[in-house]
């Protein structure tokens, strides 16, 4: 088959515009505020909650489930492919049986606060709150909450240290 460089051009197009068309229905239909901006290929569901001024990289993934919520602060810094899931399975029932076609869910909320930085490729779990001013080292499985200025990492995270050189003084409010 002959390469013809114009339909590569308009596949983009096309790909890239419904794109951006996904990003536009998420801040419209969702409690997002208007000057976040979303990296390409994020999925969130409806009890997501953003606040101002924070960026999310690609990739990554919001769920929240029917009777709990993912609430992230302003001004947070959240890296490429991180996972916040605020529901998963119940052990007690897993997965669907012949009877009951569906599992139970277990769910709780998830709480980030303002200034938070979350490095790349990070899953945090349901039921976390991650305080103010915290940092979220690259790869780390966040599965107990995160103290306020405290730097976190590995799996399971764990505390490397409090961030004695942040200077809350370039920061409007001190939180």
């Amino acid at each position: 088959m002959k390469y013809i460089p114009l339909l590569d051009e308009l596949s983009f197009f096309l790909f890239y515009r419904a794109n951006q068309f996904y990003k536009k229905r998420i801040l419209k239909n969702s409690k997002i505020h208007k000057t976040v901006t979303i990296g390409d290929y994020c999925k969130f569901d409806k009890n997501v909650i953003i606040g101002e001024g924070t960026y999310l990289g690609d990739g990554c993934h919001l769920f929240a489930g029917k009777d709990s919520s993912v609430e992230i602060g302003r001004y947070c810094a959240i890296g490429y492919n991180v996972h916040v899931k605020s529901r998963t399975h119940d052990l007690s029932q897993p997965t669907k049986t012949k009877n009951i076609q569906r599992n139970k869910r277990k769910e709780s909320n998830i709480v980030i606060g303002n200034y938070v930085w979350i490095g790349d490729n990070v899953f945090i779990k349901e039921g976390i709150t991650i305080s103010d001013h915290a940092i979220i080292a690259t790869n780390s499985v966040v599965i107990k909450d995160v103290g306020y200025n405290e730097i976190v990492g590995g799996v399971p995270a764990k505390l490397i240290r409090i961030n004695e050189s942040l200077d809350l003084s370039s920061y409007e409010e001190k939180s």
